[in-house]
């Protein structure tokens, strides 16, 4: 089901960007593999240039995948900081019965509720709600705050019932030493987007490792095909001689013994066969692992072949000091310490600030209303100068509801309140505050430290693989002399094979030199492309080197389902 014709297969590899076709073992086009789909198996032969490779990998890599979050969730910690300065809405409700029984004869109690003639009763019915925050930077609070109750009575003396009130404050506090701007939450929107800086390098550097391994990967299964090609010509050359041995033998020309000789030739390279396609197989799977992720099945018998040879080299001319200080601007894990460093210097200023004693400015400001209706049991003319002519016209109270309550507010009728205080706090004898300082100094300087240790290493890992790209390079020529010259003595021992002036046995050895030769060429090719990659890695330049930007990488593409 997985076979499609090939302008469907092309159409499906243009959507997903894949950069090579994929054949089935019976060159019919394979359909291409879909992320998600753990349904799909890949079979056939896949062509693929190492840019191709590279570009597949950051696509489809899983250990890539996981990385992604890696910035995403710092970005959202420090979101999460923000959040510290939303506003909050806060309001509480509430209903409240008290009965009470009392002797007091001033209170007067009324009987219009029910109850005894000696209990007070009032009933309430109360609550508030406001906003209250933080500002940023100066670590300041704020509340705004409204308040309404209405409560009802039956004593003589109380003039409404129900009674209504308001209340609307306003109240500010402002640190003036600990706590201004260098406050916890202040303190933590910083270091969290400095965490997030320091995430977004972590990434950069995760993606260059993998980058690396999968050059790695690719120039490995290349020199390993070729190990493998050599191994397979070798043993088509036992083979024959060992034909060649058995022709002379029946003629009489040697004995049985070389027989055995060609046969255990053959056997042994039987045996180097049998490892050098075991290894072949094992860096297909690491390719294949690293380049299609989750494309790799237990029933996968898809065979990559790499397009790109490693013979085509070109000679660098290293400039070490050059090299040097392109990795120190380059390099992200020296730009994640940077980072580093200033969150903990960001640490020891708040750990400073949380010595200081604890003085904060206090300013508060509201208006209080009055509204209700006169209370049935309220006596009017009870404290009277004349409780006859009183009572003969008693005073009436103009029933309000509670909106009325903010008629007067903000004019000069108001009932405000205004007060400004100052609270001071001063901790004895400031342990924490104090060791909190030498820790964060401690840890500041242990940072500073760890970059300095990991430039000195960067100098000595440059230095190493720039001596080490060189001596690559130069490991090429020799390799190659040295397999010409092992193929040429191989060529000349047969033909004193061919004229009894030799024997299979010191054709076979001259067979394994060639073979050896062979091995180191290709192990030279496979050491130079290496060591140019580990050097562009260690100079921070790989992604720029192959036009590989971060922001393209960093979208996340494994669909959850």
């Amino acid at each position: 089901m997985f076979l499609r014709t090939l302008p469907l297969i092309l159409a499906a590899l243009a959507l997903l960007a894949l950069p090579a076709t994929v054949l089935a073992e019976e060159d019919t086009p394979a359909a291409p593999l879909r992320p998600g789909d753990s349904s799909a198996i890949l079979h056939g032969k896949l062509a693929l240039s190492l840019a191709d490779a590279i570009k597949m990998g950051l696509e489809n890599n899983l250990g890539v995948e996981v990385d992604r979050h890696t910035p995403l969730i710092a970005n959202e910690n420090e979101s999460i900081a923000w959040g510290a300065y939303d506003p909050e809405w806060y309001s509480e409700f509430g209903y409240a019965s008290d009965k009470n029984p009392t002797g007091n004869a001033l209170l007067g109690l009324g009987t219009s509720d029910s109850a005894k003639p000696s209990d007070s009763v009032n009933r309430r019915t109360d609550g508030f709600g406001g906003f209250r925050g933080l500002v940023p930077w100066l670590g300041s609070s704020y509340q705004l705050q409204l308040d309404g109750n209405r409560t009802t009575t039956n004593n003589t003396i109380q003039a409404l019932s129900p009674e209504l009130r308001s209340e609307l404050s306003f109240r500010f506090t402002q640190p003036l030493l600990k706590g201004l701007i260098w406050n916890e939450p202040w303190t933590s929107v910083k270091t969290n987007r400095i965490a997030s800086l320091e995430a977004y390098e972590s990434f950069r550097n995760s993606v260059m490792d993998t980058v690396a391994r999968i050059e790695d990967a690719y120039w490995n299964l290349i020199a390993r095909e070729e190990t493998l090609r050599v191994n397979e010509k070798s043993l088509e050359t036992a083979k024959a001689l060992l034909d060649q041995t058995e022709t002379q033998y029946e003629v009489g020309v040697v004995s049985k013994v070389r027989i055995i000789e060609a046969k255990a030739g053959l056997a042994s390279r039987e045996v180097d066969l049998i490892r050098s396609s075991n290894a072949y197989r094992n860096a297909q799977d690491l390719l294949i692992d690293l380049v299609l992720g989750q494309g790799m099945r237990a029933e996968s018998t898809l065979e990559i072949q790499p397009s790109d040879r490693p013979e085509d080299y070109i000679v660098y001319d290293i400039d070490v000091p050059l090299a040097v200080e392109r990795a120190f601007s380059m390099r992200p894990d020296l730009a994640a310490k940077r980072q580093e460093i200033e969150r903990r210097k960001i640490n020891v200023k708040f750990a400073e600030n949380q010595r200081l004693p604890q003085v904060d400015a206090v300013l508060s400001y509201g208006n209080r209303g009055l509204g209700g209706s006169q209370n049935d049991d309220y006596n009017p003319c009870r404290f009277a100068e004349d409780p006859i002519q009183c009572a003969l016209d008693p005073p009436k109270i103009k029933s309000t509801n509670f909106g009325h309550t903010f008629d007067d507010y903000g004019t000069s009728d108001a009932s405000d309140q205004f007060a400004a205080r100052v609270v001071v706090t001063i901790p004895l004898p400031n342990t924490a505050a104090r060791h909190g300082v030498t820790k964060a100094e401690l840890e500041l300087r242990k940072a500073v430290s760890e970059q300095r240790r990991l430039e000195q290493n960067i100098i000595l890992e440059v230095r190493q693989k720039a001596r080490n790209l060189k001596s690559a390079q130069e490991g090429i020529v020799a390799a190659e002399r040295s397999a010409e010259a092992a193929a040429e003595q191989l060529r000349a021992e047969r033909i004193r094979l061919e004229y009894g002036e030799s024997t299979p046995f010191d054709v076979l050895l001259r067979e394994s030199d060639m073979v050896e030769a062979e091995s180191q060429k290709i192990n030279a090719f496979q050491v130079y492309r290496t060591s140019a990659t580990e050097l562009d890695r260690a100079q921070g330049t790989i992604l720029q080197s192959r036009n590989i930007r971060i922001d393209e990488v960093s979208e996340l593409r494994l669909e959850v389902r």
